[in-house]
């Protein structure tokens, strides 16, 4: 007989900030994504090489804004509108419980089967869990770190991880 696995936590701004962050940054160091960055770096080659040889500067200028937008002010845009969606959209500080079974996750309103959990990321914060909604569980959310563990086990059981 399995035991379910409880995780408690409060959804808050800070932590729903953390959690998209945590996702942004997977989401670049481990996707494709990383290669647009790339390819603006290679777009700021050719606009020195154009403005040196034939005094032309708009493809160095769009290029060194595209490189610095998406190395840097990216995430701070991302922030700026999830801080404004959250402030509008969302209930401040949030009780959430889910009791993680054999057969998915239970949360108060809805149940997550395995099968519509695409993967689960363990960092060292937590566990990222890509599903339709984002949910991040912190290493505090669980009971213990034995119940973390049978978490992690389990989803290894299950092949999201």
């Amino acid at each position: 007989m399995f035991k379910p696995i409880e995780v408690n936590y409060k959804w808050d701004a800070d932590l729903a900030l953390k959690t998209s962050k945590l996702y942004y940054e997977y989401d670049m160091y481990h996707s494709t994504k990383r290669y647009i960055g790339w390819f603006f770096i290679v777009l700021v080659q050719f606009g020195i090489v154009g403005a040196l040889k034939h005094n032309s500067y708009g493809l160095l200028f769009l290029s060194t804004f595209l490189v610095l937008y998406w190395y840097y002010g990216r995430w701070y845009l991302r922030k700026r509108i999830l801080l404004n969606y959250y402030s509008h959209n969302i209930p401040k500080d949030l009780e959430v419980h889910f009791a993680i079974k054999e057969d998915g996750l239970y949360g108060q309103r809805d149940i997550i089967s395995w099968d519509e959990i695409g993967k689960i990321i363990p960092l060292k914060e937590g566990a990222l869990v890509q599903s339709k909604d984002e949910i991040f569980f912190q290493n505090e959310a669980f009971v213990s770190q034995e119940e973390q563990k049978r978490f992690v086990t389990l989803a290894k059981k299950k092949k999201k991880i």
